[in-house]
């Protein structure tokens, strides 16, 4: 599983969707990481716009969040 990490603000949530979505196949999912609360929300939203589902979202230790997407064929 393809695992991204969001180290900031926007514009680097833009440009970790724009990846995700050249690299990912049909079904596969990826794991995005981040310690912006936002993070999760902002995909949540902006998922279906790129053709992929938020499968689930984990808060992990240390405060990093870990929000697994699926691509949608």
């Amino acid at each position: 599983m393809r695992r991204y990490r969001v180290e900031g603000p926007c514009p680097e949530l833009g440009m970790v969707l724009a990846k995700m979505t050249a690299e990912l196949a049909p079904g596969e999912e990826a794991v995005v990481e981040s310690r912006w609360r936002y993070v999760a929300t902002d995909l949540a939203k902006s998922a279906g716009l790129v053709r992929m589902s938020v499968v689930d979202v984990k808060e992990g230790p240390g405060g990093v969040f870990e929000i697994r997407v699926r691509k949608l064929g």
